[in-house]
C-alpha cells in the first residue's frame, strides 16, 4: 500500500521528531519541532497540517495554567494510524532506499 504523504528528507525529520515525543510519552509543540529538526516554521507546519488532514497526528490546545507565560501552544501527538503508517513506509522498498530504518 502506497503511503498517503510523499516521505521526503523533511517529511521524515519531522515524523522523527513525533515519535521522540512519543516515546517519551508527550506531546510536542510546533516550535519545539522546528528546534528538534532545524527546520523552519513554513517546512514544518504545512507538514503538520498535512499529516493531520491524512490522520496520523492529532492536534489540541495545551491547558492554561496559572503560571503559563506567553500564549498557549497547538501540541501535536502521533495517533495510531500515523504509528502503523510510519511502520509501513519503513518497511516500504522505497524508504529503505533512503536510508529511514531505525
Amino acid at each position: 500500500m502506497a503511503s498517503p504523504i510523499r516521505m521526503t528528507t523533511t517529511t521524515r525529520s519531522v515524523l522523527d521528531a513525533l515519535q521522540a515525543a512519543a516515546r517519551q510519552d508527550s506531546p510536542t509543540y510546533g516550535l519545539e519541532i522546528c528546534r528538534m529538526t532545524d527546520l523552519g516554521a513554513g517546512t514544518v507546519y504545512p507538514i503538520l497540517r498535512r499529516l493531520e488532514r491524512i490522520g496520523w497526528v492529532r492536534t489540541f490546545w495545551e491547558e492554561e495554567s496559572p503560571d503559563a507565560r506567553g500564549p498557549r501552544r497547538r501540541m501535536y501527538e502521533l495517533t495510531g494510524e500515523g504509528r502503523a503508517g510510519i511502520a509501513e513506509a519503513q518497511r516500504s522498498r522505497q524508504v529503505r532506499r533512503l536510508g529511514w530504518i531505525t
